[in-house]
C-alpha cells in the first residue's frame, strides 16, 4: 500500500498565499497613502495568512526533512515571537491594566510567520552544510 501525502492541497497554497500577501500588502500601501496609516490590524491578518499559505506551500513538504525544519522554524518563530511580543506589551503599557496600544493578535502573527521564514532558512541552510 502506497502512503499518500494527506495534504495535497498545500500544492495550490503558494498562490493563494500570494494573492493574500499582495492584497494585504496594497492595501497597506493605500492606506499609508490615503490615510498616513499602514498599520490596519485586519491587514497585518491578511498578510499573515498570506505567508501562512507560502510557508506550507509546495511540493517541498512532502519531503520529510523540510517538513521538519518548517515544523522547527514555526516552533522556534512562535517561542521568540512570544516572548518577544509579551516583554515589548509589558513594558509599553506598564502600568495601563487595560493594555492600550498594545501588540495586537494578528500583529503578533505576522512576526511569528517573518521569523518563522528566517529560522527556516537559517536551519535550511546549517542542514545543508557539509560536517
Amino acid at each position: 500500500m502506497k502512503y499518500q501525502f494527506p495534504l495535497t492541497w498545500f500544492r495550490g497554497s503558494f498562490y493563494l498565499g500570494i494573492v493574500f500577501s499582495v492584497f494585504a500588502i496594497s492595501a497597506m500601501i493605500y492606506e499609508y497613502f490615503n490615510n498616513d496609516e499602514w498599520n490596519i490590524q485586519s491587514l497585518n491578518g491578511h498578510l499573515a495568512y498570506g505567508l501562512l499559505f507560502i510557508y506550507f506551500s509546495g511540493k517541498p513538504m512532502v519531503d520529510e526533512r523540510i517538513r521538519y525544519l518548517k515544523f522547527k522554524g514555526l516552533t522556534t518563530g512562535f517561542v521568540i515571537s512570544f516572548i518577544l511580543v509579551n516583554i515589548f506589551n509589558y513594558l509599553y503599557t506598564y502600568p495601563d491594566g487595560n493594555q492600550q496600544n498594545a501588540i495586537s493578535s494578528y500583529l503578533f502573527a505576522l512576526i511569528c510567520l517573518i521569523i518563522s521564514f528566517v529560522c527556516f532558512y537559517v536551519l535550511k541552510l546549517k542542514d545543508e552544510k557539509p560536517d
